[in-house]
């Protein structure tokens, strides 16, 4: 095994996301940038320099169509990681996984060891009104923290956080991905076609990506790197929404990637 170094970690995520894209293409299936990777092709034209995955976002209505085309379509290195069919998946969205290679994270001690991948985030449809899809939403955000807390290692916490996850771990009795089951029910139970509203339930941003569908409206390609990605119409309205002052580079502290060490798998046969 050897160290892959940021530009080489940028070309593989370039390459998932290619595949990704072709097939979601053939497929009809439209999709957005989200999150770091929307402000990459804004701010840099490509990659927020010291950033290490890619963030898609797909209408919950899509997954089904879409997790089937990429079982059965992606390449032999790339595989879909879902929480059926991967250990190592404890959230509510999916990875296009490079198995050729390894990831040592910095806080999910769980999940290292999963390659390079992108993020794939569905997006559901709110309430009817802005204050009952936020209601709803900080439920779902409540028991999203549970579960972080009961599954990922007590030993990153500090303080009373991480006396607070010590102790649901010890009387937690539903496991993991059961919880999450049960949280995606109550998500579909509660969605509403007719809602004016999007959420990415499963984004860092909480509350904050409730946001208008006309917000994402129509597709909208962009440059990113070397290739062409669809992303959100307004991508101003979103940005600031998300981080305000998207176009000024946060302080140097501030740049940080998720992983401590990523590796090639040189030897491994796929």
């Amino acid at each position: 095994m050897r160290d892959i170094d940021s530009d080489e970690c940028h070309n593989l995520l370039i390459a998932i996301a290619s595949s990704f894209d072709e097939i979601c293409r053939r497929h009809q299936i439209p999709y957005y940038m989200i999150g770091g990777t929307m402000l990459g092709a804004i701010r840099h034209k490509g990659f927020i320099p010291w950033d290490d995955d890619m963030d898609f976002g797909v209408e919950r209505r899509y997954i089904p169509q879409l997790l089937r085309a990429l079982a059965e379509e992606l390449p032999p290195h790339l595989k879909i990681r879902t929480l059926d069919n991967c250990e190592n998946i404890f959230y509510g969205f999916y990875k296009i996984e490079d198995i050729r290679t390894e990831v040592n994270y910095h806080w999910h001690q769980e999940t290292s060891g999963m390659g390079i991948s992108i993020d794939i985030f569905p997006l559901d449809h709110g309430r009817n009104g802005f204050f009952p899809t936020k209601l709803f939403a900080v439920y779902i955000f409540f028991l999203l923290i549970i579960k972080d807390y009961i599954y990922f290692n007590p030993a990153n916490r500090r303080g009373f956080k991480k006396w607070i996850a010590k102790f649901l771990r010890l009387t937690n009795v539903v496991p993991v991905r059961k919880r999450l089951k049960h949280i995606d029910y109550l998500i579909s139970k509660h969605t509403k076609v007719s809602s004016p509203y999007f959420v990415n339930y499963h984004g860092r941003w909480r509350t904050k990506e409730i946001m208008p569908k006309i917000i994402f409206g129509t597709p909208q390609v962009y440059p990113f790197e070397n290739i062409i990605l669809p992303g959100i119409e307004q991508p101003d309205v979103y940005l600031t929404a998300l981080y305000g002052d998207y176009m000024q580079l946060p302080p140097e502290e501030q740049r940080f990637n998720h992983s401590i060490r990523k590796l090639y798998k040189i030897h491994q046969n796929v």
